[in-house]
């Protein structure tokens, strides 16, 4: 019975070491979705020259997923709303869309974006996207660099805990 419970302990703290660790790497996939929904949003409304609540929409229900839901959220209420991003993103949490992958601050560039693009002319387009990509693209990189860091000390922190409870228990 004991050794049952001791195998129940070390392979919960096993498994929360590897949850942990899969959120680091899933980190850089979430961040490249969005950089993806940016080169979206940028033909929709450069090139087809859709209003920003539409665009949102009409790239949420392509995109699917988690970035999806949170682009159609985030266009509906832009929509009720009608006024600027923060408000529309207070209601609309992204880490709520991603189950905590992503956390709120990760959504700034694409925020920064459409606060840009709300006041700027057809001419001056380009920039405000290429600045979200520059941020993205510097956001993906360090996630990259952080999981290639801490998902392995993370699966065996769980790991090593677990052996360290059971032998405390023991």
């Amino acid at each position: 019975m004991k050794w049952a419970g001791a195998a129940i302990v070390l392979f919960a703290c096993t498994l929360i070491g590897l949850r942990v660790a899969r959120g680091y790497r899933e980190r850089p996939l979430a961040l490249r979705r969005l950089l993806q929904a940016v080169l979206e949003l940028q033909s929709e409304i450069e090139y087809h020259a859709t209003p920003i609540p539409q665009a949102l929409n009409e790239v949420g229900t392509r995109m699917g997923g988690f970035c999806g839901t949170w682009l159609v959220d985030l266009a509906q209420q832009l929509s009720r709303l009608g006024d600027w991003p923060e408000q529309a993103q207070a209601l609309v949490s992204l880490s709520k869309a991603t189950d905590g992958t992503l956390s709120d601050q990760d959504a700034e560039p694409i925020l920064r974006l459409l606060r840009s693009i709300a006041v700027a002319d057809r001419d001056h387009l380009q920039q405000p996207f290429l600045a979200a990509r520059a941020d993205l693209e510097a956001a993906i990189e360090a996630a990259q660099d952080e999981a290639a860091k801490s998902a392995r000390l993370w699966q065996y922190l769980g790991a090593l805990s677990g052996v360290l409870i059971v032998l405390l228990l023991l």
